[in-house]
């Protein structure tokens, strides 16, 4: 087993790009990434304590390999874990968490890895806080477009899709906060904007931030898969796999004006407001109807609540319209909806 340098955390809200910026930074060679597999923050952290204790590392491990074979198909050798972590006076989640994707996922030449999981920002710290090389990348998208993409995807009842305007929200504030607060070397957040006008450039500036050196070539994207190891396709709500003229930058960033009604614009503006502007988003200013609004939104418990949140904390939040945990809701054709872009 080849034992990782460098760990990072790919994270951001469902439809911002995170899965075209996974592939291109899969590109480099010395690096391996992968998508939502193991994703231990949200299936086995805290939920094994004491993980220092060998019955439980040995049931986190039965149970995750369970759950890879029956969502991915992909086999743990379980084994060879439990030897890596024989290296250790005492595991931790972060040991833990290491050697999994070291086992499953370093083959030389890499030696680095990198895992993208859907909501996960607020748990960034702690990921930094497990991994000593640890680093963390969080992916923004225009509310609006992201709001667009949810809606016309999702398979979640109106109003469910309004949630992504409270997801938005979250990812920009913490976005904001982890700026100030955490070490420029450790943390970073990109604009899907960004990555998909230039995404040579950003995947450069990505591997320097991973401390990878060397240019590799991002155009090719053949070799290129999904979470369950298909061959990957530009994953827009916009652009299925039937179509095969070039993939629209322009038109994934600016669709948001006429695939939304001002209704649904003005609700993205007054909700994220000030804190989208701050990210360069600028607001198209649509007149809003509150009393409206707020019948709308209220339509939902959970929507609602997310909405009497905002009005009370001025706050967002980081969560699915499904509960990731409960098995009924790992269908293939419903799950992609969210992870995709």
């Amino acid at each position: 087993m080849t034992r990782s340098k460098s760990q990072t955390l790919i994270t951001g809200v469902y439809r911002t790009g995170s899965e075209y910026l996974a592939n291109l930074i899969n590109c480099h060679p010395k690096v391996s990434v992968t998508m939502y597999s193991v994703n231990l923050l949200r299936f086995i952290h805290g939920r094994y304590n004491p993980i220092s204790k060998e019955e439980n590392i040995k049931s986190a491990l039965n149970d995750l390999g369970a759950r890879l074979l029956k969502r991915y198909g992909r086999k743990l050798d379980k084994e060879s874990v439990l030897e890596a972590l024989t290296r250790h006076r005492t595991v931790d989640y972060g040991i833990l968490y290491d050697a999994v994707m070291s086992v499953l996922y370093l083959q030389p030449p890499a030696e680095h890895w990198a895992e993208k999981n859907q909501l996960l920002w607020r748990e960034i710290p702690t990921f930094l806080d497990m991994m000593p090389n640890g680093k963390a990348i969080l992916i923004i998208r225009d509310p609006r477009s992201v709001l667009l993409s949810f809606k016309r995807y999702t398979y979640a009842p109106p109003p469910g899709y309004l949630g992504a305007v409270f997801n938005s929200l979250d990812a920009m504030q913490f976005a904001l906060k982890y700026r100030e607060r955490l070490p420029s070397d450790r943390f970073r957040c990109f604009r899907y904007e960004d990555v998909a006008r230039d995404p040579k450039g950003l995947a450069g500036e990505v591997w320097q931030f991973m401390n990878l050196e060397g240019v590799y070539d991002v155009r090719d994207q053949s070799s290129w898969k999904d979470a369950y190891g298909r061959s990957w396709h530009v994953n827009s709500s916009f652009h299925d796999e039937r179509d095969l003229r070039p993939f629209d930058v322009e038109a994934s960033i600016n669709r948001w004006q006429a695939g939304l009604c001002a209704e649904e614009i003005g609700l993205t503006e007054a909700i994220c407001g000030e804190t989208m502007t701050r990210f360069g988003y600028t607001p198209a200013g649509c007149d809003f109807d509150w009393i409206s609004a707020t019948r709308l939104l209220l339509q939902d418990d959970t929507i609602g609540g997310y909405f009497r949140k905002w009005l009370s904390c001025g706050t967002g939040v980081e969560a699915f319209p499904t509960d990731p945990l409960n098995e009924e809701n790992w269908r293939d054709a419903q799950e992609r909806k969210y992870e995709s872009e």
